[in-house]
Order: C-alpha cells, then structure tokens, then sequence
C-alpha cells in the first residue's frame, strides 16, 4: 500500500513538515556558529523531534487505518530518542558530568530507540503496544489506538529519563546565580510541558488534530530555548571569549573550551602565532602550558624569538560554579626583556662572585706570604731589642721599637685577614670546653692594660664575682673579648674609663658587657660595625684606624658558638657591647645578680 500518496497536499503534513523545516534549519544554525555544552545532544533532540513531526504528520495526511497504524509505530523511534537525548543534554549542559561524554551514553541514544522502534515495528505479531481492540473511528476517520502493556513498560521507562532531567533542573536552582533562574526556568518549561502533554493523550485522550501533542508541545519549547541561547549565551564559550579578550588587548589572550581545544584568540595572540591547534593545545591547565612552546624551569614558553609567561584564568558554569569549569582564559604575558635583564643580571652575578673568589685567594695567598718574611722580621727585630747583639744607641733603638710594634701590628692584620677567610669559608674548627668567663676577662684586661695607659685609659671590671662556666673555644672567645676591649680603649677619650662587667640573664644566660667612654655610635650602623673592612667615621675625620675586621671576626666566632655579640648606644655617651653565651654551671640563688 501506498502510504504517501497525496500527503504533499494535505495541510496537516504541510504543518508537521513546515515545522520540521524549521527545527531543522534552528539546528544546523545553532550547531554551526554557537558553542555551548551538550550541543551534540541537542542536535541528536532536535533530530528526534524532526522524526516524531514527519511521522505524526504523515499519519494525519493518511486516510487508511493500515496507513496510520505504520506511521504510528515508525514515530516511536523518535518517541525514545527525545526525551533521553534531551536528558543528557540537560546534564551535560547544565552539570557537565563526564560521564555524558563516555560512549555508554552513545550506546544507549542508539540502542534505546532501536529497541523501542523494533517493538513497535513487531506489534502486529504481538499486540504488546497496541492491542486487536485498536481500529478505525467512523465518525473521525482517525485510528483509536488502545495500549497494551508493553506501551506502559515503554513510557514508564522514557519517564525515568524526564524525572531525571528534572531532578538535575531542580539541583541547579539551588546553587546556581540569579541571573541564569529564567534559563533554568525555560528548561523547566520545556521538560514539563510535553510530560502534561503526554499524560492528558494517554490519560484523557487528548488530542491535536486527533493526534498526540506531545512531539508539537517539545518543538515549541525548544525552539524557544534554543532562541535564549542565541540571545542570551551564559554557555556561550565564544561569547564569554569576546567578553573577557578584548582584541584591543595588548598581550596575546587564548580562550580555552572544556575539553581543552581553542576556542577563540585575540589579535595578539593570532599576530604572535599562539592560535595553532596541532595536537593538544593544553595539557596542564594547573600551570597554563602546553604544546604552543616548551617550559622552562620558571615557567616560561619561548615561542620564535620571544618568552612567554602564560597565566591561566579558568571561567567557572554559572549553573554549577562549584563544578566542572566552562574553560579557561590564557594570557601570555611577553617577558622577554625582563627575562634578558634577569639573565643579564645573572651573569653579572656569576661574574661579580667570581671576581670576589679572585680577590679572596689574592688576599689568601698574599696573606701567607707576607707571614713568612713578618715572622723573620720580628724575630729579627725583637732579637736586636734585646741586647744580646750589643748595645744600641737610644735613637737606633727608638727606631727599632717602632720597627716592632708596627711589625707586630702588621702581623696581627694578616692574621686576622686569614681569619675572616676562614670563617668565610667554615673552614674553623673549634674546640668544646667548659670555661670561666671571668678569668678570660680578667686575663685580656690584664694583656691590654699597657695598650689602654698608653692611650690614658684606665681600665676596671666588676668587684663582684659572678661564677659562671660557658661552653666554648678559650682562645676564640679571648679573641672576642680582645677585639671587643681593644675596641673600647681605641674609641674611649683620654682620661676615660673602660669597664668589663659579668651579670646573669633571666634565660639562663651569661653576659660580658664592655663599656667605653666614647662619642658613642650612631643609629643604623650595624652593617658597618660588624661588616667586614669597614669602620665608623671618627666625629666627620674618617674611619679610625684598623683593618675594619676585628668586630667582624668577633660576631662571626661567637655565633659559631652558640652565643651572640651585640651593642647598645647612646650618641655622646659612649657605647656597651654586650658577649651573651648559654651557661652550663653558676650560683643563681642571689636574685639581685639577675639582668633583665
């Protein structure tokens, strides 16, 4: 039998077909230029919907009830496809599972209404979807179709698809912003609407132009969603790229889709040849580099002849802003100037530390040097002093005097430049023995007595006695306490005092404090009271004289040993440097010993 004879001119199929037209020519323009998740899903809805229209109005255009009966069983393959197609649409849309992308969800959208087409096709046989009692009305020329079971199992299945649908809509109005509730409210709409439809053919025979509504009730409602879309795009990837790259910008901006694939570059980008889609274009969206440029350790790409630092930005589903990203946003900063300057910078460093290692061994090698030929001359000269190669005339021995004390001056300066170079270069090793900070006090104050009544300075330490024992080097703590005394007589003014007072700190610590009767220090010179070649300026008449590393070498042998050299100054008041070290043994019973 001929079952499309004479439908061209039939107005009901002119309709069904005229809609189809259009969904069609809605589906090509919207897959073609809009970017949205789920398009393929829609696409697969939309063609469902297509099929379920033609059907529905080729049975209308039909007058045979053998006619209309085959027309009614080929539509159920687009009666599966919709709703499960457009469930998956709504989840990939709205959610953006990943489980929508795995092939079971092919499978199903091609098993699903193959099995339902392939029970109606068979009906005939077993009248499980529409039973003998279906026939020809007389009086509307229409087939009254009568469900079996198997038509129950069918719909009760497809309705799972659509409470599930719902129930995703539902979750997003809970989370999702305000702006994107009309959307979500159309998706609502469009779900329900062929539902109620459905329900009111089955249940009440409710009909349009004696045939179910419910492919007409889905066409009107995702025509007017796919309408949003274009007018609204908040899923738009290529509307949210034009948004946030503005091709006025003047660093390169790549948009980056879900499924990490180019989405749109601004002029920048395309000028500098970062909009390429040869293989993945982003494999760590977590760094925001891929296969446009190699990495380098700081995370640069070099791309010809310039670098790139990439930034990434993702941009969140305002359905679901907790969930999946839309994509990510990727501005290459160019760095290359800065990259030069710092690797510039670089070189002038290893150049610089270079030049300073040169410098370390000359004054190494010329410090041993000098040692040898000094030893010899002192030696030499203490000799002559001595009497033992025959008396000297006063002025040969005052010539030879201050031969020998510049002679031992010169040979303290080697030794301490040697000094600071080892320390520079941890190669000291010092010793662990309990010591008694008063006898070492009292022992460099006695070997620096001479030196401090040549200047006029007298020279006291505390008549009390604070027994304490500290952990230390004896000959490097003496060198500290030497340095820091020699110090004081040096900067003390003529007729002055300098004092040296032991005193117990409330952490269990023991202090030697050094006081002079200088000009005192001014604010902020620490750097150069402990650097290294350096000294404060006398009152505006230059550094003092010194080689500028005996505070230098005394803070870095008392930090070796666990304690700590420090000072507190006054301008015009002279200055205290105070040697901190953890004590092992002391009488703490008198609390008036206590410092705070």
């Amino acid at each position: 039998m001929n079952c499309v004879q004479g439908v061209l001119a039939d107005p009901i199929f002119i309709g069904s077909a005229a809609a189809s037209a259009i969904a069609a020519l809605v589906m090509i323009l919207t897959t073609r230029f809009q970017e949205f998740p789920g398009k393929r899903f829609l696409a697969i809805t939309y063609l469902g919907v297509i099929c379920t229209l033609l059907c529905v109005g080729l049975e209308g255009a039909s007058t045979s009830a053998e006619c209309q009966m085959q027309w009614a069983m080929l539509a159920w393959f687009g009666n599966v496809l919709v709703p499960i197609a457009w469930c998956f649409f709504v989840f990939a849309y709205v959610e953006a599972t990943d489980w929508t992308r795995s092939r079971k969800t092919d499978l199903v959208l091609v098993v699903a209404p193959s099995l339902g087409l392939l029970l109606a096709m068979t009906n005939p046989w077993h009248g499980l979807i529409y039973t003998d009692a279906s026939g020809m009305q007389a009086e509307t020329g229409r087939v009254r179709f009568v469900h079996g079971p198997a038509f129950y199992l069918v719909i009760g299945s497809v309705y799972l698809f659509v409470m599930a649908t719902l129930f995703c809509i539902v979750r997003a109005l809970r989370r999702a912003r305000r702006t994107v509730l009309p959307l979500l409210a159309m998706l609502s709409v469009i779900t329900l609407t062929p539902l109620i439809a459905n329900v009111g053919y089955i249940v009440f025979d409710l009909t349009v132009f004696g045939m179910d509504p419910t492919a007409f009730m889905f066409m009107i409602g995702i025509l007017s969603f796919t309408g949003m879309i274009v007018t609204d795009r908040k899923m738009d990837m290529a509307s949210i790229g034009r948004s946030l790259l503005f091709d006025t910008m003047s660093e390169p901006v790549v948009l980056f889709d879900s499924n990490r694939q180019i989405v749109l570059c601004n002029t920048a980008a395309k000028k500098n040849g970062l909009c390429t889609t040869n293989g993945s274009p982003l494999h760590d969206l977590t760094t925001g580099f891929g296969d446009l440029g190699q990495a380098d350790a700081d995370g640069h790409i070099e791309i010809g002849t310039r670098i790139y630092e990439p930034r990434v930005q993702s941009v969140e589903n305002p359905l679901n802003p907790g969930g999946a990203k839309l994509g990510w946003s990727v501005t290459y900063v160019d760095v290359t100037e800065r990259v030069a300057t710092n690797r510039a910078l670089q070189d002038a460093l290893v150049e610089a530390d270079k030049a300073n290692r040169a410098k370390d061994d000359f004054i190494s090698v010329v410090s041993h040097e000098l040692r040898t030929p000094l030893t010899s001359l002192k030696g030499g000269l203490a000799l002559a002093l001595s009497g033992r190669l025959g008396d000297l005339n006063p002025q040969i021995n005052s010539a030879l005097s201050i031969a020998h004390r510049n002679g031992i001056r010169l040979s303290r300066l080697v030794d301490n430049i040697l000094l600071a170079q080892k320390i520079e270069l941890g190669a000291v090793s010092l010793n662990s023995e309990e010591l008694d900070m008063a006898r070492l006090l009292e022992e460099s104050i006695e070997e620096n007595r001479m030196f401090a009544e040549e200047r006029g300075i007298r020279v006291v330490k505390s008549a009390e006695e604070i027994p304490g024992l500290v952990r230390g080097d004896a000959f490097a703590i003496r060198q500290i306490i030497d340095n820091v005394l020699a110090n004081a007589i040096k900067f003390s003014e003529r007729d002055g005092v300098v004092s040296g007072v032991l005193t117990l700190v409330r952490d269990e610590g023991l202090r030697l404090s050094i006081t002079d009767s200088g000009r005192g220090i001014p604010q902020g010179m620490q750097d150069i009271v402990f650097g290294r070649f350096q000294q404060v300026a006398d009152d505006g008449q230059g550094a003092t004289q010194g080689s500028g590393l005996g505070m230098h070498i005394a803070r870095k042998l008392a930090r070796q040993m666990n304690g700590e050299l420090s000072y507190e100054s006054v301008p015009g008041q002279g200055a205290t440097f105070h040697l901190d070290f953890p004590i092992i043994a002391a009488d703490l019973t008198d609390e008036r010993r206590l410092a705070g």
